[in-house]
């Protein structure tokens, strides 16, 4: 089955591909290496551990609930922008990130059959992540930087649980977050990042069997979404610099009853769960300066 980008994905694209022609003509260059960091485009190779459960009574599924593990290669593209666009908004900051993964994870759980031992399966997943980032910078000192921003974006899940039976997550993510950036030399900053989003607009949609085209859909309420970064960006020479970090982000989907008069009927749903990530990414960037 098929999945297309979200149009919200293509929104944001759109904002950066604008935002890159005018603000490039109109940012003074740049000196102090926080102000380089944060004028960039990049790309990078990423890895991402994936955890996933699913919480609700034994009794309902023999025991078994769903949970998933395992490592997805992937890649991201970023792209930021720090100036004084604004005479009264010194140091605007903005900043658009998308992260795609996939790869095949361990799953253990319902769709097993009851009374079997427990055993081994793989499922295909793919995700995909995009959030746009709008704050100002504040200069603790000329080596240091504190930013902070609100943010929004959209997450997406291809779960494909077998060679027909698929599931798609989706959420709408809003928030706010702060970053703090140290330059110890010239060529290298250093950076921390924490975020806190609002999930929001979620929900679950089955397909892939004759049943589960027909359950609908399964509209999740607002959770929350926590994430933390650390990143190191060196300038190798000129306007190249090679960029790396670590992040973990955890995140709740509150579940819900699916919607379809079929689904209300069986009394089909989509029961809670939690997700944890681990990520790492290396790439290279060109910065605008």
């Amino acid at each position: 089955m098929q999945r297309h980008i979200h149009p919200a994905l293509l929104g944001y694209l759109t904002v950066c591909c604008f935002t890159a022609g005018s603000g490039m003509a109109q940012a003074a260059t740049p000196t102090n290496p926080l102000l380089v960091a944060n004028n960039e485009i990049g790309v990078a190779a990423t890895g991402t551990l994936m955890n996933y459960q699913e919480h609700f009574s034994p009794a309902q599924t023999h025991g078994k609930s769903d949970t998933e593990s395992g490592w997805m290669p992937g890649f991201a593209v970023n792209y930021s922008l720090m100036g004084d666009y604004f005479r009264s908004l010194p140091n605007l900051y903005f900043d658009v990130h998308y992260d795609y993964a996939s790869g095949g994870l361990h799953y253990q759980g319902f769709l097993q059959k009851p009374g079997l031992p427990n055993s081994q399966s793989t499922e295909n997943a793919t995700t995909q992540r995009v959030l746009a980032r709008l704050g100002m910078g504040f200069p603790v000192d000329q080596r240091m930087l504190l930013t902070p921003y609100v943010a929004g974006g959209y997450q997406s899940w291809d779960r494909n649980l077998s060679a027909i039976q698929k599931e798609y997550y989706r959420a709408e993510l809003v928030g706010a977050g702060l970053r703090y950036q140290f330059a110890p030399m010239s060529r290298l900053v250093l950076s921390a990042n924490v975020e806190g989003l609002a999930v929001i607009g979620g929900g679950m949609t089955p397909s892939g069997t004759p049943l589960a085209d027909h359950l609908g859909n399964a509209p999740f309420e607002t959770s929350g979404e926590e994430k933390i970064a650390v990143d190191v960006d060196y300038r190798l020479s000129g306007p190249w610099h090679v960029f790396g970090g670590l992040n973990f982000t955890h995140f709740d989907y509150t579940g819900g009853h699916l919607n379809s008069p079929l689904a209300i009927h069986l009394g089909s749903f989509e029961p809670p769960s939690s997700t944890n990530l681990l990520g790492m990414d290396l790439g290279l960037a060109y910065a605008f300066s």
